[in-house]
C-alpha cells in the first residue's frame, strides 16, 4: 500500500521517516515549503516474513533493496533518513551526576549504569540527555542505553537502500513529537494538556503519560496486535495473509462483545476475540494501576479519563467502542496526516486515512528531520520538544 502527493516540490526541504516493524517497514517523507507540511509519500513495504529479531534487522541487504526499489518508484529524493528505535528494547534510566563536559558525562554514565543494563555496556549505544543550564553542582540527566546491533543493522538497511542515515530517535519521542503537533494545532493552551497514549504495536503495548510537556511514565507489556493475528489465523484456519487482509480491511469491525466479523474474498467469517481483548483491557488496568500507585492522586487527577490511541491496529472498526466501553475512557484517535495537504484519490485516501495510526512513528521520525534542518539552517524550530521527567 502507498499514498504519494503528485505536486511537485522544486525549492522544499525533504525528510524521510522509517519504521522498521515485524509485518512492514513504513516509509513517509514530508516536504516542507514556508510554514506549510505536504505529504509527498506515505506507505508500507511488506518484509516478506520476520525480518527482525530482537529489534536487529536479520536480513539488512534484502530489507534494504526493496525500500530502495519503494522510495525509487515513487521518486522521493531524500537521503537521509531518520529511523526508529524500539522504546521497549531501550534501557532508560535517571542518574545524578555533578557538572561536567558532555564527553565526561557519556563516560561516567556508561560507568553508573553498568550494572543496570540486560546487555553489556560495552556492546551499547549509551546517550545521555543534556540537562541544560542549571544552578546546582549536581544535576539529573537521563541515560538511554540501546544494543549496538539494532542500531547499526537498521543504519546498514538504509545504506544498502542508497541512503545515509541521518539519526536514530526512540518510538517514545516520535510519537511525543505528533503529539505535540495535534495539541499545538487545537490551541495555545492545549501545550501543557497532561494526557495518557496507548500505543497498541505489533508483540508489546506501551502506555505513556504526559503532564505539562514531560514524559512522566513509560511502560510497556508483552501483549500487541499478534495476538489478534494469531486468533483470527485459529479460528479461521487461514493464512497469516489472509489473516492480515481481514484485519486491515476497511470493512471489518469488532462489536462491543468482543466478536470480530469480516470476509474473506466472497466468504463472510465471525471470529470471536473476546478472550484477547479481555487481555489487552486487564494489561492497561494493570499499567494505570502502576502509575496510580507511582503518585498521589492530586497528581494524575484526570489524565487517566482519556486516551490517545496509536499503532497499526488501532483504526479496526469498533476496537475504540469496545476499549471506551470496557475502560471507562475517552478514547481519541493520533490522527497524524490530518491537517497535511495531500493529493490522493477517493479510494487511496480513505484507505489510509482508516489506518493512519499505523504512521504515527514513521511521522514523527519524518518530523525529526524537517526540525533538524530548521535548526542547521539557523531558523528558530518553532516547537517545544518534551523532555523526560525522573518517573520515566
Amino acid at each position: 500500500m502507498s499514498i504519494r502527493s503528485s505536486s511537485g516540490f522544486s525549492n522544499a526541504q525533504t525528510s524521510l521517516g522509517v519504521d522498521f516493524g515485524h509485518e512492514s517497514t513504513k516509509v513517509l517523507a514530508l516536504n516542507k515549503v514556508g510554514e506549510r507540511i505536504d505529504i509527498s509519500l506515505a506507505g508500507a513495504v511488506d518484509n516478506n516474513g520476520s525480518t527482525l529479531r530482537a529489534g536487529v534487522v536479520t536480513n539488512p541487504k534484502e530489507v534494504g533493496k526493496r525500500l530502495k526499489s519503494f522510495v525509487t518508484e515513487h521518486q522521493v529524493h531524500a537521503n537521509q533518513p531518520v529511523f526508529d528505535v524500539p522504546s521497549n528494547l531501550a534501557v532508560l534510566r535517571w542518574i545524578t551526576l555533578p557538572k561536567m563536559k558532555a564527553e565526561e558525562r557519556v563516560t561516567a554514565a556508561k560507568f553508573r549504569v553498568r550494572k543496570h543494563l540486560p546487555f553489556p555496556v560495552e556492546s551499547a549505544y549509551i546517550e545521555c540527555w543534556d540537562p541544560g543550564d542549571t544552578v546546582t553542582d549536581e544535576v539529573s540527566t537521563l541515560v538511554v542505553a540501546v544494543p549496538k546491533d539494532i542500531v547499526n543493522s537498521r543504519a546498514e538497511t538504509l545504506l544498502y537502500a542508497g541512503m545515509e542515515p541521518k539519526r536514530a530517535e526512540l518510538e517514545a519521542q516520535a510519537i511525543l513529537r505528533v503529539v505535540e503537533r495535534r495539541l499545538n494545532r487545537r490551541s495555545a493552551l492545549w501545550r501543557d494538556a497532561s494526557l495518557t497514549i496507548i500505543d497498541f504495536g505489533y508483540s508489546t503495548t506501551h502506555m505513556y503519560v504526559i503532564q505539562n510537556q514531560q514524559l512522566q511514565f513509560i511502560r510497556g507489556v508483552k501483549f500487541g496486535a499478534n495476538m489478534f493475528h494469531q486468533a483470527v489465523i485459529s479460528g479461521l484456519d487461514c493464512t497469516p495473509d489472509e489473516a492480515a487482509q481481514i484485519l486491515h480491511d476497511q470493512y471489518t469491525k469488532i462489536n462491543i462483545d468482543g466478536i470480530l466479523t469480516g470476509d474473506i474474498g466472497d466468504r463472510a467469517c465471525i471470529v470471536n476475540l473476546s478472550m484477547e481483548l479481555e487481555k489487552l483491557r486487564k494489561e492497561i488496568m494493570r499499567l494505570m494501576r502502576y502509575f496510580r500507585s507511582l503518585h498521589p492522586e492530586r497528581s494524575y487527577s484526570g489524565i487517566l479519563d482519556q486516551a490517545l490511541l496509536v499503532g497499526g491496529l488501532v483504526g479496526l472498526n469498533g476496537l475504540s467502542d469496545y476499549l471506551t466501553y470496557h475502560l471507562g475512557l475517552k478514547i481519541e484517535f493520533a490522527r497524524p496526516i490530518a491537517g497535511m495537504m495531500t493529493r490522493f484519490s477517493k479510494e487511496t485516501f480513505s484507505a489510509v486515512s482508516k489506518r493512519q495510526e499505523a504512521f504515527t512513528i514513521a511521522m514523527g521520525l519524518a518530523l525529526a528531520g524537517l526540525e533538524e534542518e530548521q535548526n542547521a539552517g539557523g531558523l528558530s524550530d518553532g516547537g517545544t520538544e518534551y523532555s523526560w521527567t525522573r518517573a520515566a
